[in-house]
């Protein structure tokens, strides 16, 4: 008598929730088709908590309404006012192209809480809600415009487009992150360089046609130049729990660069600036003095380039409210533990460290400080990578050059693949030279659990 009771109001429970979600899904279908795009003054309206058991809509809506934003940045040295951020496909592991994210997401919600519900399992509820967030993260990354890069670069779309998008699922699974990992290689390896995406990375560098390296630019050197504290971002430095590992990624970029035709213009980053990007709350061509601030993240939209460009100074009281942030989600995440995957030549003329995380925490943290800077960029790092060194010279290379950087790659993908870093902390910086992480830093430990250190020495070739 009393099972029955209790199915009974458990059929009750399901019919009710599954209004509840499509009622809210509704409202918001509606409400996204009659309103006008979003701009930095009236976008990115976070989604509202309604209760414990609607908890996964609200973080539906607040990914879809930080990532869907129209952030609007300046017409300064812009010939291109509109950039489209399309994730690419291949990075979805073969998703197909928007087609309608309402039916999809319902769908998918409907076929969770289905399966949950013959299954007689009380977590029906927060699988049917995942569902729903899943597939709006994947359809609201598709949909990201940026009107303008920034007070004074140029148009950023081509390289920001080149950039892997992948979906939190594939962040946490280390054998889905692999085989996305593989693709990329694969796309070198049969395509080459995207030129344009090279091109846009010229920008940032100097020296580019003369003798030696190319050298990254201090942000003040900009043609408008950037105040101290505009560009800031939380990292990992795996050089800190794997130095061995860090001295033979340095060995392995040489190589690489050895094996570009002669005259190919390009930068090594020392390894004291390797890196995996946590979270950017202000990025050089995205600035965000604010990332509290949906608003275009408090960046003035009016005004001389001279005056756009001062306006990304953080003010100190909300500097020191963004640290602390970074600071609680660090404390309240477990530490990582990644292992090297694959190190390899990105069609946008970046090579790459990539590597998963056996713990799911990279992509928790992230998701944590996404949700709690509604005003930060929509673009965000959301594979595992370090960039070790870029291409920057724009001619296609030869099928004989593709392979000769390729073999090289491969070669050290099999000397590297198994290496571990176990970091116990990130670090907020404030960068004052692209790429290389150099300015005033904090140190933000992880959760106290344990581990630490690196693992596996490098094999000799």
């Amino acid at each position: 008598m009393l099972r029955d009771a209790v199915a009974v109001l458990a059929e009750v429970a399901i019919v009710a929730l599954i209004g509840t979600l499509s009622f809210f899904q509704l409202r918001r279908w509606q409400d996204r088709d009659a309103a006008p795009p979003p701009t930095a003054a009236g976008g990115a309206a976070a989604g509202t908590a309604v209760d414990a058991t609607a908890h996964a809509i609200v973080d539906a809506a607040e990914e879809e309404a930080q990532h869907g934003v129209h952030v609007v940045g300046s017409s300064v040295n812009l010939p291109d006012m509109s950039t489209r951020l399309a994730a690419e496909g291949e990075a979805a592991a073969g998703a197909d192209a928007v087609g309608a994210p309402a039916v999809a997401a319902q769908a998918a919600a409907a076929a969770a809480a289905a399966a949950a519900a013959a299954q007689g399992s009380a977590a029906w509820v927060d699988q049917a809600g995942h569902a729903i967030v899943d597939q709006e993260e994947e359809e609201a990354a598709k949909e990201v415009h940026i009107v303008g890069s920034s007070v004074n670069i140029p148009d950023m779309s081509a390289n920001l487009s080149a950039k892997v998008t992948v979906s939190e699922q594939q962040q946490s699974d280390p054998a889905l992150l692999a085989a996305v990992y593989d693709d990329m290689a694969h796309k070198f390896e049969q395509h080459g360089l995207n030129l344009p995406a090279v091109g846009a990375m010229r920008q940032y560098f100097t020296n580019l046609e003369g003798l030696g390296e190319a050298e990254p630019l201090d942000y003040d050197a900009f043609p408008v130049p950037l105040p101290p504290g505009a560009v800031r971002l939380g990292v990992v430095f795996f050089q800190e729990s794997n130095p061995e590992l860090a001295a033979a990624v340095f060995e392995a970029a040489q190589e690489v660069l050895a094996a570009l035709p002669p005259g190919t213009t390009a930068h090594a980053n020392k390894p004291s600036h390797y890196h995996i990007t946590v979270y950017m709350a202000s990025q050089p061509h995205t600035l965000r003095p604010d990332p509290f601030n949906p608003a275009s993240g408090g960046l003035k939209l009016d005004g001389t380039p001279q005056e756009q460009a001062e306006s990304s100074r953080p003010d100190p009281r909300t500097l020191n409210k963004e640290i602390e942030v970074f600071r609680s989600a660090a404390a309240g995440t477990g530490a990582p533990r990644f292992e090297v995957h694959r190190l390899l030549m990105a069609d946008s003329g970046t090579l790459l460290l990539c590597s998963v995380d056996h713990t799911g925490s990279l992509a928790q943290l992230r998701k944590r400080l996404r949700h709690a800077f509604p005003g930060g960029p929509p673009k965000q790092s959301t594979i595992v990578h370090a960039s070790i060194a870029r291409v920057l010279t724009e001619r296609q290379l030869t099928r004989e050059e593709i392979d000769r950087v390729q073999a090289v790659c491969d070669r050290w993908t099999e000397n590297l693949r198994g290496q571990r870093f176990n970091p116990d902390r990130i670090h907020h910086i404030q960068e004052n030279t692209f790429t290389t992480v150099e300015g005033p830093r904090v140190p933000l430990p992880f959760k106290r659990d344990g581990g630490g250190g690196g693992g596996l020495a490098v094999r000799k070739k």
